[in-house]
């Protein structure tokens, strides 16, 4: 009897699975996220990244917080609508600052690349990230330099497929100024998917 009772309940059991998963919700396969690109200014050398997520918003405005540096000052962009950073750094005066967030990016080596290198956006898809009235950027700034540093990243390739009107945001960090260098002066280029 207790067998019987066994192969019923196994009976039921099985019966009950089902190779249908209609009723299973997919992931979002399209998650938040932005991309931040690190491009030498001087070489236009990639120097490594972070893709960074974030919760689901339709929009995505670059909000700023800038200290200009008397000695210290720091600058800091944020995701507006999420109330999140994408970007920190702190600038000194005759000094070096450095990048506080993220704290760390991942190398060059760990982005895949592609054969067919991603067209690069006109003029007017770049946009200056202003983070001050008084926000100082080269007069001649070479775009498609900065862009061939980045263009034949995979994740270049597919923010761009999903979102190929979105402005290709541009920040120059500069930790140092006063007597500032500008070989320690980076690009930040800040891709939304």
């Amino acid at each position: 009897m207790k067998n019987l009772f066994l192969l019923l309940s196994l009976s039921l059991f099985l019966g009950s699975c089902s190779d249908d998963d209609s009723s299973v919700t997919p992931p979002n396969e399209t998650e938040n996220k932005v991309l931040l690109l690190k491009v030498d200014m001087q070489t236009n050398a990639f120097e490594g990244g972070k893709e960074l997520t974030f919760p689901e918003f339709t929009d995505f405005t670059i909000e700023t917080s800038y200290i200009e540096p008397g000695d210290f000052g720091d600058i800091e962009l944020k995701y507006q609508e999420a109330d999140a950073p994408i970007f920190a750094g702190t600038i000194v005066w005759a000094g070096l600052g450095e990048m506080t967030y993220p704290e760390i990016l991942n190398t060059t080596t760990s982005f895949t690349t592609i054969d067919t290198p991603v067209q690069a956006p006109t003029e007017e898809n770049f946009e200056l990230v202003q983070y001050s009235d008084y926000s100082v950027y080269p007069e001649l700034i070479n775009y498609n330099a900065i862009w061939g540093a980045i263009d034949d990243l995979q994740l270049v390739k597919e923010y761009r497929d999903e979102n190929p009107n979105a402005k290709v945001n541009l920040l120059l960090y500069t930790p140092s100024v006063g007597v500032g260098n500008p070989a320690e002066w980076d690009w930040f280029i800040i891709l939304k998917n």
